[in-house]
């Protein structure tokens, strides 16, 4: 024991003395990620706002009395025949063009569809390649269809009311449902990247430059070894993606919009125990595999293009869990996928002890094989001195 706390030791030295090592790998990516997801949900909220307060430009051809008062109040209304204003919708000079038949009212009046007679048509020109065309024209669209819709209503659907509450679900559910979706696969790369900037370095990096040659001749039993250093880049990746989460959450609610009332807040005290436990169980799956991919690494640029394939698995296993809607216990026995699903429940706050026990026991289990093998890969002439 005294010897893995040396080694664990010496590994925080190395890192911690190396002032730009642990600001790259801790502080840097927390700092980042809120400076991104911040700067996103600005440039969002702004481009939201621009189109609120844009109006767009329209030519409305034989205009009935029945639309005017919507189309002058939604669109700027322009001068000119239709022709004029299909040649400046292509130039981008104007948003749409409108056409409706002569006397539009009476004929909507008088039209049967048992006559067999086509409905009355309205004309609508627009240019899909130029964004302010295409939203104007799903803005008139919508006004059309909804006046047809009312001019053979026969029956409501959830009349607007201010006593009744037709969706069940509150402002914290839907808070929690979001999450749900974006967290765990953003939660998993992040670690995941903390792991993979400490742990070839580690390994691969005094393969490279021979000095892990030093440490492996002298008395101190290999496996000891292995697990020092496992145990001290567990702590440090486990720094680093807390760092990075703490950046999320607090550039979430810019990220989304803060008048979404969406907050992190929504999480109690154990559910963010929980998410501890499982983030934790994940760090050390994920360090014990990169750390075995550099042990067999002969330098931190191989290391690099090996864990590639880890990478898209860790990925895929939190974009996949955002379609899994019945949670078997069968499917928490899978590495990292259980992870992600673990932590898409616990947000969502239909996590059960079963699923946490499980989880946790089968990544630590599994984590444990892999630091087996690691310490075999230690015990090998060849894979650490690349003969």
């Amino acid at each position: 024991m005294k010897t893995v706390l040396t080694i664990i030791k010496k590994e925080f030295t190395r890192f911690f003395k190396d002032t730009r090592l642990w600001l790259t790998a801790i502080v840097l990516p927390g700092l980042l990620i809120f400076a991104l997801y911040s700067a996103m949900g600005s440039i969002i909220q702004s481009v939201q706002e621009r189109e609120q307060n844009y109006t767009p430009t329209a030519v409305v051809v034989n205009l009935p009395d029945s639309f005017a008062p919507v189309f002058s109040q939604m669109f700027e209304l322009k001068e000119g025949d239709a022709e004029d204003g299909k040649q400046s919708v292509k130039e981008g000079e104007l948003d749409i063009v409108m056409v409706f038949p002569r006397d539009f009212d009476a004929l909507i009046s008088s039209y049967s569809p048992a006559s067999g007679q086509p409905a009355p048509n309205v004309e609508i020109y627009y240019n899909s390649s130029e964004e302010k065309s295409l939203t104007a024209f799903g803005s008139a669209q919508s006004i059309l269809t909804a006046f047809e819709d009312a001019a053979a209503n026969m029956f409501d659907i959830n009349r607007p009311s201010e006593d009744v509450a037709y969706d069940f679900a509150s402002a914290q559910d839907t808070s929690r449902m979001i999450l749900s979706m974006i967290v765990p696969m953003v939660l998993l790369m992040l670690l995941f990247s903390g792991c993979m900037a400490v742990a070839p370095e580690s390994i691969a990096g005094e393969k490279e430059r021979g000095t892990i040659a030093t440490l492996l001749v002298t008395p101190v039993k290999r496996g000891y070894v292995a697990v020092g250093k496992i145990a001290a880049l567990s702590v440090i990746a486990l720094l680093s993606g807390l760092s990075s989460c703490l950046g999320m959450v607090f550039s979430l609610p810019k990220l989304v919009g803060e008048a979404s009332g969406l907050t992190i807040s929504i999480l109690t005290a154990g559910d963010y125990a929980a998410l501890f436990g499982v983030v934790l169980s994940t760090v050390l799956v994920l360090v014990a595999i990169i750390a075995i991919i550099s042990a067999y690494s002969k330098s931190v640029k191989e290391a690099g293009g090996l864990v590639v394939p880890v990478m898209l698995l860790t990925m895929l296993c939190g974009v996949f869990s955002m379609f899994v809607t019945s949670k078997n216990i069968g499917l928490f026995f899978i590495p990292l996928f259980n992870s992600a699903l673990l932590i898409s429940a616990i947000i969502s706050g239909a996590v059960s002890w079963a699923y946490f026990l499980v989880t946790v026991c089968v990544n630590l289990a599994f984590a444990a094989i892999l630091v087996f093998v690691l310490t075999k890969m230690f015990g090998s002439e060849r894979i650490m001195f690349n003969r």
